[in-house]
């Protein structure tokens, strides 16, 4: 079967599940034939691709679909970063506009590679965090576990540790997240901050689940490493004193990563990256 075929084969699958939302061929398998350019291989859910296509040329029926089928999850993955109705709202609003308005509008840059609402639910929480750590309420959070990080019982040393070398420890931290290249930055991100499970990583990235694992492993490996190197070099810490101030301050990485309620410790090459649905 030739890749027209294929084309053809995917297209009526998906006019079949969307009967009543029209798109033409030519233009279906023009951004079919773009995905198999950049991708190496064609879209494998041809539902959820042929809306998206036909959102992506303004079909007003499509736009009306994707949002009665995905809304839910967009809501609820919004709701893991904010509950506060008025955040959801307005975090709502400003995820179909950048999926669905302009020439830029990111539902063209939907593959077919995995679920569509896999795909949706890593947007929004990434439009959440966006809107979470630039807003008052994110600088509000910032504060407060500032606090509890402050009020917390430590014993003496670990309190002198904190004390000495807690902003060199932060500027450290900063470095090493700033060279994480983009999708690395951005999977930590989803997984420590956004609560999103390396199943939905993975199906967000249409990779195996084992494969982004260890991309979270990889990441925190590597901010521990070079953390820790650096405060060795720079400052003489130990490896018994730096392992106490990572745990001190670990919830800096997240604090970093997006200003969420959750903590995310450095806990260094042997960390759990494994997290609730």
């Amino acid at each position: 079967m030739t890749s027209q075929d294929l084309i053809r084969a995917i297209f009526l699958s998906g006019r079949e599940r969307w009967p009543e939302v029209p798109l033409a061929l030519e233009v279906f398998a023009e951004r079919c034939e773009h995905v198999l350019s950049h991708e190496g291989e064609l879209p494998l859910e041809a539902a959820d691709f042929y809306l998206c296509c036909a959102c992506a040329v303004g079909q007003p029926e499509a736009l009306r679909k994707l949002e009665s089928e995905c809304s839910s999850v967009a809501q609820s993955a919004i709701r893991r970063i904010d509950r506060d109705e008025d955040f959801v709202r307005e975090t709502l609003q400003e995820l179909w506009r950048k999926l669905l308005v302009g020439p830029d509008a990111k539902v063209r840059s939907y593959s077919g590679r995995g679920p569509l609402q896999a795909w949706l639910r890593v947007a929004a929480t990434r439009v959440a965090l966006d809107r979470r750590r630039v807003g008052k309420a994110g600088a509000r959070r910032h504060a407060e576990l500032s606090e509890q990080l402050a009020a917390t019982d430590l014993d003496f040393e670990a309190s002198l540790l904190r004390a000495r070398f807690g902003p060199a420890f932060q500027q450290a931290l900063r470095a090493s997240l700033a060279a994480l290249s983009k999708q690395e930055r951005n999977v930590l991100r989803l997984h420590a901050v956004g609560h999103c499970s390396i199943d939905e990583i993975g199906r967000a990235y249409a990779v195996h689940r084992a494969t982004a694992a260890r991309w979270i492993e990889r990441s925190r490996s590597k901010i521990y490493a070079e953390v820790r190197d650096s405060l060795r070099v720079e400052h003489g810490l130990t490896a018994s004193e730096f392992k106490s101030l990572a745990v001190l301050l670990g919830a800096e990485l997240e604090l970093s990563l997006g200003a969420t309620s959750r903590v995310a410790r450095v806990a260094g090459p042997s960390a759990n990256v494994e997290a609730s649905g």
